[in-house]
């Protein structure tokens, strides 16, 4: 069942709105309360309670790893409910597969210059934050606005990494699984059977951790093609399972059975069932579905793209010095908490900009292109 409003899925946007602020929750929890994650050794006043809520089955909330692979999963279900619904296949396919670089590109290419501005002229104390957010910015000789270019337009969708904006690794997936899904659905579209390449590609593509990502994407296109009613008991389960699953750590106490059969894949392994999990009881369950597409989610949606990546920019130019402002005022976690706060409503107010000013426009200016083109 597919909730749509305005050509949306409301669903999927809501879930993606939802999950791109578990990526702002995640790289605020590694700035401000490390212990959440134990990924460094960086002791802070609450820690006691981080290692608790770490050693919980309830740490989902700010797992960004599994946030990005319920993005995947959703850019394959929306890009497949794009074509499948058109009617003509071919030629969606051909204007989609010309947008997609631009539609990608420009937003990245933006966020870049955002945070090359940012690292050059401006730089806030880090004392007494965590190791993580310590690195943010320290480019040193490489620093360079040629380097931001680079990497927004070309280096992201090529190598998967960014010293500028970290959050661009998922560019190469986002990239590379559009043009995968592009070829087999047109394939599918000139024989049915070559739907069976879809399955086919998913498995090979899960015999490597560093391929979830792309086997994600794929699977989108089959919780679209084959999408039915879940029961809402069944879709309960499947949700919690998806939610523990996404609150892994390699050295948590509640996946101490899970990480010594799985070993060191746990992380990765149980981030990628979590997309999965999450994603499908949220779009096949009707009580689930309108459950979560209310009007803040929704928006949350349609702005988590400028969000995703416009928030290590806020975090670097709000969170940072607002902490180093006020923390000799209160106690450590009141001030983390406050800085955090300002993160999220500078984030989110700074989206909405974003999104007008560079996001739409890229639409447009992509859609043009392939108008132009096709």
């Amino acid at each position: 069942m597919i909730y749509m409003a305005n050509d949306k899925i409301l669903a999927a946007e809501a879930i993606r709105g939802i999950a791109c602020f578990f990526v702002v929750l995640s790289h605020l929890s590694l700035t401000f309360f490390p212990s959440l994650h134990h990924f460094f050794d960086d002791p802070t006043t609450t820690q006691s309670i981080e290692l608790w809520i770490h050693n919980s089955p309830f740490a989902f909330w700010y797992s960004g790893t599994a946030a990005v692979y319920i993005f995947f999963v959703l850019s394959g279900y929306v890009l497949t409910y794009s074509i499948a619904g058109s009617s003509n296949p071919t030629k969606k396919i051909i204007s989609m597969s010309i947008k997609r670089y631009p539609r990608l590109m420009i937003p990245a290419l933006a966020s870049c210059l955002l945070l090359w501005f940012a690292f050059t002229f401006f730089h806030p104390s880090k004392v007494g934050l965590s190791e993580w957010v310590a690195s943010l910015g320290n480019l040193g000789d490489v620093a360079s606005f040629k380097l931001a270019v680079y990497e927004g337009s070309i280096g992201a969708f090529w190598n998967g990494t960014s010293q500028y904006n970290w959050v661009l690794w998922t560019m190469k997936i986002e990239f590379i699984g559009s043009f995968a899904l592009f070829l087999l659905l047109y394939l599918r579209h000139l024989n049915r059977w070559f739907t069976w390449l879809i399955p086919i590609a998913i498995v090979g593509l899960c015999t490597h951790l560093d391929y979830l990502g792309y086997a994600s994407f794929l699977i989108g296109i089959l919780f679209y093609l084959y999408r039915r009613t879940l029961s809402t008991p069944i879709a309960l389960v499947l949700l919690l399972l998806g939610l523990y699953f996404a609150g892994v750590h390699t050295d948590s106490d509640s996946y101490d059975l899970i990480n010594d059969y799985l070993d060191d894949s746990s992380y990765e392994i149980l981030n990628f069932l979590a997309g999965i999990f999450i994603v499908l009881p949220l779009l096949w369950n009707r009580t689930l579905a309108l459950a979560i597409s209310n009007r803040l989610s929704v928006w949350l949606g349609k702005l988590s793209f400028s969000a995703y990546l416009t928030h290590l920019f806020v975090l670097y130019m709000v969170g940072v010095p607002v902490f180093e402002v006020i923390r000799p005022y209160m106690p450590y976690a009141p001030a983390a908490l406050l800085s955090c706060a300002a993160v999220i409503i500078g984030t989110f107010a700074l989206s909405e900009v974003f999104f007008r000013l560079v996001d739409q426009n890229a639409i447009k200016l992509s859609s043009k292109i392939a108008n132009r083109l096709t």
